[in-house]
């Protein structure tokens, strides 16, 4: 990762082109289980090479025999790697568990061509069957709703039907300022300082220093706590409801 004063907003201004797919990758990185996923993974792979040599001129056949060329898993949770006595190749483990594929990157690699170097994991949309038992979904975010639905009736034009009550109801809530769709744009300041603050803490700044400096740069009214917190739980997989989050220009009510 190239070496950055976690004190200096300048050395943050390469976050102001990042899409989502790159801010996903800016908090992965940071992850130190990645971090050391990778260093394992690429000391496997050369030794590998060294052994059996690389393309065009490996000898897969015998790559694929070598245990090292494996990884054990303990459950199916590997999307669409191959299987094979409990095991997966090493490269497909690591983009199963850290959500990409492709060749796994090395955490110093700078704004990755997204597509090409860098292809992330679909995730699953979430729906929630909000029914008496299931009380809390809505709670007091005005960007949530609950909308029934006629299992003896066709669900298609029922569909059609939500999906223009929605986007009115979405059009409602623009225009009354009660609520700000996340965008990369809304988001970017934030998650600017969050770098901030995580780079901070690898390179060992005692909690006072960075809490003085922080501080006075958040939004009033935003809590310190919850937002160590938050940034936290972006490298420690959040990152990836980042996907979400329609690219710059995009709408969100498709």
């Amino acid at each position: 990762m190239s070496e950055r004063r976690w004190d200096k907003p300048g050395d943050y201004t390469f976050t102001e082109t990042l899409s989502p797919g790159q801010w996903m990758w800016e908090f992965l990185r940071r992850n130190r289980a990645y971090r050391e996923d990778w260093v394992w993974f690429q000391e496997a792979w050369q030794t590998l090479e060294r052994r059996y040599g690389k393309p065009p001129n490996r000898e897969f056949s015998r790559w694929e025999a070598d245990p090292l060329a494996w990884r054990q898993v303990m459950d199916d949770d590997c999307g669409e790697c191959r299987i094979d006595q409990d095991s997966v190749l090493i490269e497909c483990w690591m983009g199963a568990k850290w959500g990409f594929y492709k060749f796994p990157l090395s955490p110093d690699t700078d704004a990755p061509v997204i597509g090409e170097q860098l292809t992330w994991r679909e995730m699953d949309w979430p729906s929630v069957e909000v029914d008496a038992t299931c009380t809390d979904y809505l709670g007091e975010a005005v960007h949530k709703l609950a909308l029934g639905f006629d299992l003896e009736l066709p669900l298609r034009p029922q569909l059609e039907t939500a999906k223009r009550y929605l986007q009115a109801r979405l059009s409602r809530l623009r225009r009354s300022g009660k609520w700000v769709p996340r965008t990369i744009e809304s988001q970017r300041g934030r998650w600017r300082l969050m770098l901030s603050l995580l780079d901070a803490q690898a390179a060992g700044v005692d909690d006072t220093t960075v809490r003085s400096w922080l501080e006075p740069r958040l939004a009033s009214g935003e809590d310190f706590d919850a937002f160590c917190a938050e940034a936290t739980a972006l490298v420690n997989g959040g990152y990836r409801e980042l996907s979400r989050i329609p690219e710059p220009g995009k709408p969100v009510d498709k």
